[in-house]
């Protein structure tokens, strides 16, 4: 899901961060909310990346969202300078993409690898055009892919997946 909006305000607080957003949406915006509420999402706030807990919704002359991040420099200083931005875009996670960035960090971490270094080379093909064969790079976020690029991903990190269960339970011979 992918709006425009603001941020209306963020408390650093003892244990988190808390920052309202503000946007103007349809009513399907408002139906999708309501099913995120309690749940941690990935919002990407003009492309920075925000792992937090969707609190609450309001409904007043505008959608209303309050979103605990944990609390983090970083993370701070980051939303202090997107405060003054309005509009900014706010792109929230899809079920399909929050699968894949558990798939992804589950699978990195086995292989030793980032994350994004994996959806790389996951997303990344070869492609055959009239001069010969042409690498198609890959993307480094799930913001960026599309429905059959996740598709896709999601495919290979499970061919991935049943390779390494298949060695890890294979007999050692002697």
């Amino acid at each position: 899901m992918k709006e425009r909006g603001r941020i209306v305000s963020y408390a650093v607080n003892q244990k988190h961060i808390s920052l309202r957003i503000e946007m103007s949406g349809p009513a399907a915006v408002v139906e999708e909310f309501e099913r995120y509420k309690g749940r941690t999402k990935t919002l990407r706030l003009d492309g920075f990346p925000l792992v937090g807990r969707i609190a609450s919704i309001t409904l007043g002359k505008n959608l209303a969202v309050l979103v605990h991040a944990a609390r983090f420099d970083f993370i701070s200083r980051r939303l202090f300078s997107l405060v003054e931005k309005d509009p900014l875009t706010i792109e929230v996670s899809t079920a399909e993409q929050d699968k894949l960035l558990y798939f992804l960090d589950t699978v990195a971490k086995k292989r030793d690898l980032k994350p994004e270094d994996l959806l790389f080379e996951l997303s990344s093909f070869t492609r055959k055009d009239g001069s010969g064969k042409k690498t198609i790079p890959g993307k480094r976020t799930v913001f960026d892919l599309s429905e059959a690029q996740i598709h896709v991903v999601l495919d290979k990190l499970s061919h991935l997946m049943a390779l390494q269960e298949s060695s890890c339970s294979a007999p050692s011979r002697p």
